[in-house]
């Protein structure tokens, strides 16, 4: 858009090493845009030759490609956090302050958390059942029997009645 003799100042005239080859333009070119697309930003301390810049724009890709890494893994952590989650990590964290609080014994709160965390799953399962309680009788029969229709269905005569509930439901 501006050439060398229109008289107008250019960032590529400030790099002296370009005027050698295409390639040390590209690559300056390359150390430009990943330090603009990774908002590393325009610092007064640049390369000032082109091993530096080729060394600055592997360390700005890289760094910016860890970056990514981790701000991605800490939003999938934040997005799979349930609510079963949640409640587990509070339940977790009032237990921590309480030991530290009551000054629990080491060996005392290291149990205290292996049964917390082992228990993990009978704790979703109790909530299934408040929320299958609050359920009228015939939905809590249709839930019961599809929650439990693998075990069920191992038992030849449990299994029987699951095929005639589901002929009895569509005819």
């Amino acid at each position: 858009l501006v050439d060398e003799s229109d008289g107008v100042p250019r960032w590529v005239d400030r790099v002296a090493y370009v005027k050698d080859s295409p390639w040390k333009l590209y690559l300056t070119c390359l150390y430009f845009t990943s330090y603009t697309i990774t908002s590393v930003g325009y610092g007064d301390i640049g390369p000032v030759n082109i091993v530096e810049t080729v060394v600055a724009t592997v360390m700005i890709i890289v760094s910016g490609i860890s970056w990514a890494v981790v701000l991605g893994q800490v939003c999938g952590i934040v997005a799979n956090l349930g609510s079963d989650e949640r409640e587990f990590r509070q339940t977790m964290d009032e237990l921590n302050f309480m030991m530290q609080d009551r000054v629990i014994p080491v060996d005392l709160q290291q149990r205290l958390r292996s049964f917390f965390l082992s228990n993990k799953t009978a704790f979703r399962r109790s909530r299934y059942q408040k929320v299958i309680a609050s359920m009228s009788p015939g939905l809590q029969g249709e839930v019961v029997m599809e929650v439990n229709r693998r075990w069920i269905s191992k038992v030849s005569f449990l299994n029987q009645l699951i095929l005639e509930g589901r002929t009895s439901r569509s005819g």
